[in-house]
């Protein structure tokens, strides 16, 4: 099966929680796996080589339906940073339907750096 980011998309809308359950890289791996792509790893402190193992490749630019971000971990103890995937139309969705690209207040108050990644 070849990668269809419409159906990771509609999958990770389906299953996308109210609020964060604190496993948004497990819940973009399945996306990913739904949309035709096998994917590895669920940990979002190292999903960006799981990404790259899966054949995604670092983006820059607009982005599109599909593409995901792995977002830097937040100072401090116990942090693993966040992935999440986006639905080309303006809507960030990991476990939860986000309010932007960083899923909280402190990762919008903090920005730490983030890295788009898409499959061709």
């Amino acid at each position: 099966m070849s990668w269809n980011p419409h159906e990771a998309v509609t999958f990770a809308r389906q299953n996308a929680h109210v609020h964060s359950s604190g496993y948004c890289a497990r819940a973009v791996a399945a996306a990913i796996r739904a949309g035709g792509v096998k994917i590895t790893g669920a940990d979002a402190m190292y999903f960006g080589r799981s990404l790259e193992m899966a054949g995604f490749s670092q983006v820059y630019g607009t982005l599109i339906e599909g593409d995901v971000a792995v977002i830097d971990a937040l100072p401090g103890k116990n942090q693993h940073g966040h992935a999440c995937i986006y639905d080309g139309a303006g809507t960030w969705y990991s476990d939860f339907i986000q309010r932007s690209l960083y899923p909280g207040p402190r990762y919008r108050e903090v920005q730490p750096a983030v890295k788009y990644y898409r499959h061709y």
